[in-house]
């Protein structure tokens, strides 16, 4: 039986400011919400239909509700059978001098754009996440769907623009600033102290990152259309950086 209670601290995670009070985020559908509990992320509750408990040991608190309850407190179009409150993990409050390299990502927008980038980077190797204020919360319902897991394994730290600067200048980190000019990512002297970072999808990187920074592209057909998705461009790049890195 679903609360009112229950259903209205769900729903209030919709926004920012209430999944950071309470320290808790969303997860919908079973394999999500058992990847990140094989992960180690403690959860808070699970709330599930109907013919779903047996995938759950009785250690774990469930709560079975009625469909329409589901539908009630869904995030998703279509509601999934299973939808489960876990604790944020604790992240670092800023990365070590020698910690690998890191994807920064500046003011992403798009729930999806952000879910996709953190997935990704996990794919390819990079669990540390740097993330300029303004950002889309990596805790959003939509990017938790979309990043299938990954937060589970990744390290995020943000920071305003400038801090990023000065971190990188202090620790002697170089900056790669994705941008339509630049070295061309085929032929960049990729490094695992590298920090890529990947601007804005209507503004591109903040000028501070194009100030202190080397600019890296994907050579493309600019003639005939305008960029890359900034998702597209992050695999793109970072495949690039992991071709690369066997070769280190």
């Amino acid at each position: 039986m679903l609360t009112k209670n229950q259903e209205k601290l769900i729903r209030s995670l919709a926004v920012r400011k209430n999944r950071k009070k309470s320290g808790l985020f969303v997860a919908e559908g079973l394999k999500l919400v058992t990847d990140l509990m094989k992960a180690g992320l403690e959860v808070e509750n699970i709330y599930l239909t109907e013919g779903i408990e047996q995938h759950f040991t009785s250690a774990v608190q469930t709560n079975e509700i009625s469909l329409r309850d589901m539908k009630s407190i869904s995030f998703l179009e279509t509601p999934s059978p299973v939808l489960a409150l876990f604790k944020q993990p604790v992240h670092l409050g800023d990365f070590e001098a020698h910690t690998g390299f890191i994807l920064l990502l500046d003011r992403i927008q798009d729930p999806g754009n952000m879910g996709t980038l953190l997935r990704t980077a996990l794919w390819y190797g990079v669990e540390h996440i740097g993330l300029v204020k303004g950002s889309v919360d990596v805790f959003n319902p939509k990017v938790v769907q979309s990043s299938m897991g990954a937060l589970a394994h990744l390290t995020c730290v943000e920071k305003t623009a400038e801090e990023w600067v000065n971190w990188s200048a202090i620790n002697s980190r170089r900056l790669l600033v994705a941008d339509m000019d630049g070295t061309p990512a085929s032929e960049m002297n990729w490094s695992p102290e590298d920090v890529l970072v990947l601007g804005n999808e209507g503004q591109g990187c903040d000028d501070v990152f194009k100030s202190a920074g080397s600019k890296v592209t994907l050579p493309g057909n600019a003639s005939k259309i305008e960029s890359l998705n900034v998702a597209v461009s992050g695999a793109t790049l970072l495949y690039a950086y992991a071709s690369a890195s066997t070769e280190l």
